[in-house]
């Protein structure tokens, strides 16, 4: 993975390459920075999405004084979703395995993209895959209701959605997007 140390080499990079910015602030001793590089950027496919679908960034929480206040940023590792202009749609704090984290970068993608009017791509990404992640991965109603939320915004298939998030509701009772589900049949 290619990672920048410059925001506005990143934004110039997400410019040219119609690219969201993945900003990850870090910092020495995180512990939790550095089970991301040993566990989790290190999983095949998380490495392939990243590169494939982000401008990687990465800025030091503590000497990047303003760019840690531009965001208001004070965990690490905090993963932030940029456009071009440098705008954040989206954030995380904290480490994940790579199976929350693949899920963690398609919202991230979406959140930032959808704004834009790219519906399709978003949607193509958070499709992509969705046999990968386990049934008990915490983050996969999530995943869903998104993937719901922007093919509706799509086709504006109302029938759908209900599905989607009748089928959340079902599985996945205890989630917060269970309880987003509020339609009387």
């Amino acid at each position: 993975m290619n990672w920048l140390t410059n925001l506005e080499s990143a934004k110039e990079e997400a410019s040219v390459s119609q690219k969201p910015v993945l900003l990850q602030f870090e910092m020495p001793g995180c512990g939790g920075c550095k089970k991301l590089y040993e566990e989790t950027y290190t999983d095949e496919k998380t490495a392939a999405e990243m590169s494939d679908n982000f401008v990687l960034l990465k800025v030091d929480l503590i000497k990047d004084r303003e760019i840690r206040r531009q965001f208001s940023a004070y965990w690490t590792p905090s993963i932030y979703f940029l456009d071009h202009t440098g705008k954040s749609y989206f954030y995380f704090n904290g480490y994940l395995p790579p199976g929350e984290f693949r899920i963690i970068l398609r919202l991230g993608y979406a959140e930032t993209m959808i704004p834009k009017g790219k519906y399709d791509d978003a949607y193509r990404f958070l499709s992509s895959d969705l046999e990968d992640f386990s049934e008990l991965n915490p983050l996969l109603p999530k995943l869903l209701a998104s993937r719901g939320i922007t093919d509706y915004i799509r086709t504006k298939d109302k029938s759908t959605f209900m599905r989607v998030m009748k089928d959340i509701q079902i599985k996945y009772p205890s989630s917060l997007e269970a309880k987003m589900y509020f339609w009387n049949e």
